[in-house]
């Protein structure tokens, strides 16, 4: 198994180009992710853009490389989900006028006794695709670099000039047979940040009915025009204190008790106070 060397990466500013040390992701050693310039004459690319790991590998899984007349996976299954990261990051950090570079040297066969080949390609994002241009997909180079221990010069593909190597994927655009403009497993409007939805108003909520009252008349009573309306109690009982002394004040009188004279006084003081 190859010697996995991961680096720490930190996110720039926006729009600022990424310094040396994060324009290079180094997972071996002769398998890495880097930021390169764009060719000259090169269209601005549709940089920086937000890709996620499970996006690439859903994306770069199915395509097919012929290999001595037979079509097979560019990519190996473990291969791709260990580059998937750290192209995403790249993809993340990409101007409109750098291309991302790859090189991946892994064991593309099942047999124990595979030897390892070198996979080259460029990539950027244009038109809502993924461009992939491939220089070669099984590059044999271990053996003469173990012999001679000169590391080899390694081409990424180019734009202008095309390599041997064919490719196809399903629902691709072939621009040329080592060209492919791969739509993104996921559409356009998700990989931006979703526009906020507009709330609903509410339904009105009808009253519930309100069950009718049965109402009872009262009958209406009339007064009778020649009913006089009652004293008071307190009148009454007034009236008849008064009357009671004005008797007791005769009684007085009559059995000689009180002289006519005191009769007569206390008779009119009496009626006075009525």
């Amino acid at each position: 198994m190859l010697w996995m060397m991961p680096l720490l990466l930190l996110a720039p500013l926006a729009g600022s180009p990424a310094s040396p040390d994060q324009a290079l992701w180094k997972l071996g050693s002769f398998t890495w992710v880097k930021l390169v310039p764009a060719e000259p004459g090169a269209s601005p690319n549709a940089q920086p853009v937000a890709i996620s790991p499970e996006v690439l590998q859903a994306t770069l899984g199915p395509v097919l490389a012929k290999d001595d007349g037979e079509d097979i996976p560019l990519f190996g299954r473990k291969e791709l989900l260990e580059l998937s990261k750290a192209l995403s990051e790249a993809l993340s950090l990409a101007q409109p006028g750098e291309d991302v570079a790859l090189l991946s040297t892994s064991r593309h066969g099942h047999g124990f006794l595979e030897r390892a080949t070198g996979l080259t390609a460029r990539l950027f994002v244009r038109d809502g695709a993924l461009n992939l241009i491939v220089q070669d997909a099984r590059l044999n180079f271990l053996d003469s670099y173990q012999m001679d221990n000169l590391e080899p010069t390694f081409t990424y593909g180019s734009r202008q000039a095309a390599s041997k190597a064919s490719l196809q994927a399903p629902r691709a655009r072939r621009l040329r047979p080592d060209w492919l403009a791969l739509p993104l497993a996921l559409p356009a409007p998700s990989l931006m940040a979703p526009a906020p939805a507009t709330p609903l108003a509410p339904r009105p909520i009808p009253a519930p009915p309100v069950a009718p009252v049965a109402v009872t008349p009262v009958p209406a009573t009339t007064a009778s025009p020649s009913a006089a309306p009652k004293a008071a109690p307190a009148e009454d009982a007034a009236y008849e204190a008064k009357a009671q002394r004005l008797r007791t004040l005769k009684r007085l009188r009559d059995e000689n008790l009180i002289s006519e004279a005191e009769y007569q006084a206390k008779r009119e003081a009496l009626l006075k106070a009525l």
